[in-house]
């Protein structure tokens, strides 16, 4: 999050049901009348609390499907009120986070998943509350002109994309208005200029990054809806090609394996030959696995690295690399599991993009919050007198430090400490 001679703040909140016995510690703030955060977890007594849109930015890159924050937090002991005979007709006028389209009946919200702006409906009321109400579609009177057919198979198993039924253009209306509702709404902010959404160069098959879920019986795929029930895929519509050319060849050194693994990340760098897996145990690597992953690593497989790790070690086969082109002269080299932006073409616009609006110049002296590797920094700063660019994670400043070092960039200041704490000092 760059600053030149401006002011910023952000804020989040996290809403919950007034009828609330206990919570656990993680959450950290309670707002009430914010109902569409809220998802009922039907797997179990819970809920999944889903976080607002933050308001940090006034221009965004759009990936093709809704990207929303969730905290994974367990309310317990709650007593929703409930009417399951409930039906009445509606229609739907926008889409909300998550799976969810909205309609109002008398003033009151109903919340329908996977319905349609321009739906008419027949909905049963599932959950009421005092402000809104969540339905589940009985038939369609009336479908919406707006209303395609997913182009993914696992659409309605896979707690994923939950737009796809819905087109590209559409989506991006959503999240234009998303944004601009949480910066009135969270942010305080009123007549502000909201930039036009930049939609991302692909629709599919965008993602240089998946993290692939791996249950107790070594099921490997994607949660299913608000549940920890794993879907099994063969491969993914928004997944880079060279991420789904190995997901079956790692199911089948998934079963080989002695040690127990929480997930599995695939990972492709932007130059041919980097597609490297990150591996999340559970417990220690038992050392039979040691000459598995060893041999993981083969051309054969189309696998070039491997990472496994767990609380307090990390080992690392192949070549753990990748790079993330920036600019034409211009790329970072790191680790895969260090952050990165998952859409490569989006990254490189919205760079471009923040260049553009930043108008930086040889005078200008940058304060970058949550720096990361360096994605914005080294750009920046061939541009400015100087950077301080803060940043939390150690590995993500050594990257940061190491690819400066690459690009003869030498005037970064980074800063490795909690960036509350630093800009509070």
């Amino acid at each position: 999050m760059p600053f030149k001679n401006r002011g910023s703040s952000c804020s989040s909140i996290v809403d919950l049901p007034s009828k609330l016995r206990r919570v656990t510690r993680e959450i950290q703030s309670h707002h009430e009348g914010h109902e569409e955060h809220e998802v009922r977890n039907k797997s179990r007594p819970s809920l999944r609390v889903l976080r607002a849109l933050r308001g940090e930015a006034y221009f965004g890159i759009a990936a093709p499907v809704p990207l929303w924050l969730s905290c994974d937090t367990l309310i317990t002991e709650f007593n929703p009120q409930t009417n399951p005979k409930t039906e009445l007709e509606l229609d739907i006028d926008r889409l909300s986070y998550g799976p969810y389209g909205v309609g109002r009946v008398d003033g009151k919200a109903i919340m329908v998943p996977n319905s349609a702006p321009g739906d008419r409906l027949v909905a049963r009321i599932i959950e009421s509350k005092e402000r809104y109400a969540i339905g589940e579609t009985v038939k369609i009177v009336t479908p919406s002109p707006l209303r395609q057919t997913p182009p993914c198979p696992y659409v309605g198993d896979c707690g994923g994309c939950t737009w796809q039924h819905i087109g590209y253009p559409e989506q991006l209306k959503a999240k234009q208005q998303s944004v601009a509702d949480a910066l009135r709404r969270i942010g305080k902010l009123d007549n502000f200029d909201l930039r036009p959404i930049i939609a991302s160069p692909s629709a599919e098959h965008y993602r240089r990054r998946i993290r692939l879920q791996v249950s107790a019986v070594k099921r490997l795929g994607f949660f299913s809806t608000a549940s920890h029930h794993i879907v099994e895929i063969d491969n993914c519509l928004i997944a880079a090609h060279p991420v789904n050319a190995v997901i079956a060849r790692l199911r089948t050194w998934l079963d080989q394996l002695a040690t127990t693994i929480e997930h599995i990340e695939i990972v492709a760098g932007d130059e041919p030959g980097q597609t490297v897996i990150t591996v999340a145990a559970t417990d220690s690597l038992n050392s039979r696995d040691e000459e598995l992953c060893a041999r993981l690593v083969d051309a054969g497989n189309r696998i070039d690295g491997v990472i496994v790790h767990g609380n307090d070690w990390r080992k690392t086969w192949g070549a753990p690399a990748i790079t993330v082109a920036l600019q034409n002269d211009l790329s970072l080299k790191l680790d895969a599991d260090t952050f990165t932006q998952i859409n490569a073409g989006a990254n490189r616009l919205m760079l471009n993009q923040l260049l553009k609006a930043g108008a930086f110049d040889k005078q200008d002296r940058v304060l970058e919050l949550y720096a990361g590797a360096g994605n914005f920094t080294l750009p920046m700063a061939k541009l400015v007198r100087e950077i301080t660019a803060v940043e939390g994670f150690r590995n993500a400043v050594t990257s940061g430090k190491l690819n400066g070092q690459r690009n003869a960039i030498d005037n970064i200041h980074w800063t490795c400490a909690p960036v509350p704490r630093t800009v509070s000092q």
